[in-house]
């Protein structure tokens, strides 16, 4: 889905994703330190990932957002999977690549943007998102915005030959807690 324009915050802007930003995506998800905040677990490869971004960047049921300082510097990716249009519901995905902004209210930033954006522009009716137990920062965020916990997939996924835990949230239209607003 082609996203028009930017959405600036005070602090943050998020813009539509291009293949020039697909190597600071792999960069970010090869780091083992934020792989340890993935649902995810597999090793990306730059121009697998390229490919892997043209065949997904026109979908309609699919928006992919880098998250920019004021500055212009890229510092994370947000987007919006498994848009369905007719039930009116999405799945917000986000990592914060750059570790000197970690802590510092972009997660919550950038999903209140995206959020409000999502509830207004594409009408949707509720956004999920799913996270690991020992993901504090991003359980905290969720809650603020007011997402609540819908449940617990047990031993749901291998990651590092380890089954693991993942859980899932949701949030209706009504309970969304917007914590920023654009500056648009």
């Amino acid at each position: 889905m082609q996203f028009k324009t930017p959405i600036t915050g005070p602090h943050i802007r998020l813009r539509q994703m291009t293949e020039d930003d697909i190597a600071d995506k792999v960069r970010w998800y090869n780091d083992p330190e934020i792989k340890q905040s993935l649902v995810l677990d597999e090793s990306f490869e730059l121009e697998k990932s390229k490919q892997w971004f043209r065949g997904v960047r026109d979908l309609p049921n699919r928006i992919d957002l880098i998250i920019e300082s004021v500055e212009g510097r890229s510092i994370g990716l947000i987007g919006l999977v498994n848009i369905d249009s007719k039930n009116r519901t999405a799945e917000i995905v986000l990592a914060i690549g750059e570790k000197d902004y970690w802590g510092k209210g972009v997660m919550l930033e950038a999903e209140s943007l995206l959020i409000h954006w999502a509830f207004t522009q594409l009408n949707l009716e509720k956004i999920w998102g799913q996270t690991r137990p020992e993901n504090i920062a991003s359980l905290v965020t969720m809650k603020k915005l007011g997402f609540k916990i819908e449940g617990t997939l047990r031993q749901e996924k291998i990651i590092n030959g380890q089954r693991i835990d993942i859980m899932h949230l949701g949030l209706l239209r009504e309970e969304f807690k917007q914590a920023h607003t654009t500056n648009e």
